[in-house]
């Protein structure tokens, strides 16, 4: 998959831009805070439905305008053209359009621009918290099972509702004779999710292991036993339970805990909580793995996600860099541009030219990114 071309209007600093692309590496320079950022982030946001710093819809609008609108060109796979279009209204929410064809749920439009984001935060995935290694998971389950992502919403709609439910009642808000009832109508609720959810956690990082074993030694120039372990937080004797008995062990973990859960006032177990493992030789590199093995761990498991897509969905992910190479050293960079430049398309921002001066890609198209306004550079 690759992008064609854009038109921005008001998204972020970005007045107004319009940009054609090349199908291979496309290098955005500039200082820090002048755009570079602001425009990968609205190129990649029909990917995920969002933005991938994690900003509010409303920080994505202009300062001084009502309303952000972003059209996109892509082309497949079969070289077919596909149109994407939305529109950020500050207080009103977003809308979007694929081919023309207004998009309302988010599970429909996940997968139609299929892209993989390398930024400063990316180089934390093994070292950092659980949170990021669960989005890691959801974001890459997503872009290869719709049903997935259907399961994790309605999960996460019980997991609030018990929520509310476990502060109302440490307050006194509820009847004490029907929490227990409702409680259970939750539980069950979030029970008939959390299998799935569990099963394709536990399935996408087998599949995804020998991919993240094979980066990492590109990467080390050694093979290396490289492991990635799911770690539920149901137990891991879940991950081998048969299908039709998993919702309910969860169930039964669910409502052993419901005691606790009312005197502390909220959910204590769930995927919500889930986390993995990465391991080196038999070593947990999130405890004991240097800072260069972590970082390359954590760069694998990045290309491990876009080669899943590709094997599963035949589709080549369009590629992120955002101030991702100031963060490696001249090695690891060398490699990454190697392993990446041939078969993607490739968006890099940075603030530092050199960090890609020895890089000589073919149909290489540049751009200096100042105070929002984008030039191309001949």
């Amino acid at each position: 998959m690759r992008l064609v071309s854009a038109e921005i209007l008001d998204f972020r600093n970005l007045a107004e831009v319009q940009l054609r692309f090349s199908p291979g590496v496309n290098l955005l320079v500039g200082d820090n805070g002048q755009g570079k950022s602001n425009l990968l982030e609205a190129l990649n946001y029909p990917s995920l439905g969002r933005s991938f710093r994690g900003a509010r819809d409303d920080d994505l609008v202009r300062f001084d305008a009502e309303c952000a609108h972003v059209r996109l060109t892509a082309k497949g796979e079969d070289d077919r053209e596909i149109e994407f279009e939305y529109g950020i209204e500050r207080g009103r929410g977003r809308r979007f359009r694929v081919d023309g064809e207004q998009v309302k749920r988010k599970v429909d439009l996940l997968g139609r621009l299929t892209t993989v984001v390398f930024d400063p935060q990316t180089v934390q995935l093994v070292r950092g918290g659980p949170e990021a290694r669960r989005r890691y998971l959801d974001q890459g389950l997503s872009m290869v099972d719709a049903g997935y992502l259907l399961h994790l919403q309605a999960y996460n709609r019980a997991l609030k509702q018990k929520n509310r439910l476990l502060r109302d009642a440490r307050r006194g808000f509820v009847n004490p004779a029907k929490v227990r009832e409702d409680l259970r109508v939750w539980n069950s609720e979030m029970a008939s999710h959390a299998a799935p959810i569990c099963s394709a956690r536990a399935s996408y990082t087998s599949e995804i292991e020998p991919h993240v074993a094979d980066a990492y030694s590109h990467f080390a120039d050694r093979v290396s036993e490289v492991a990635v372990k799911y770690e539920p937080q149901l137990g891991n004797s879940l991950k081998d339970a048969p299908e039709g008995q998993l919702e309910a062990d969860i169930l039964g973990k669910f409502d052993y805990i419901g005691e606790d859960e009312l005197r502390r006032g909220r959910s204590l177990a769930g995927p919500h909580m889930d986390d993995f493992e990465v391991q080196l030789d038999g070593i947990n590199l999130r405890s004991f793995g240097s800072q260069g093995e972590t970082r390359t761990a954590a760069i694998a498991l990045k290309l491990a996600q876009g080669d899943l897509v590709h094997l599963k969905r035949r589709v080549r992910p369009v590629l992120f860099f955002d101030d991702i190479f100031s963060e490696l050293d001249r090695g690891r960079t060398g490699k990454l541009q190697e392993r990446t430049g041939e078969s993607h398309q490739i968006f890099i921002a940075t603030a530092r030219e050199e960090d890609v001066s020895d890089w000589r890609p073919v149909d290489l198209r540049s751009w200096s990114v100042r105070a929002g306004g984008v030039t191309e550079l001949v």
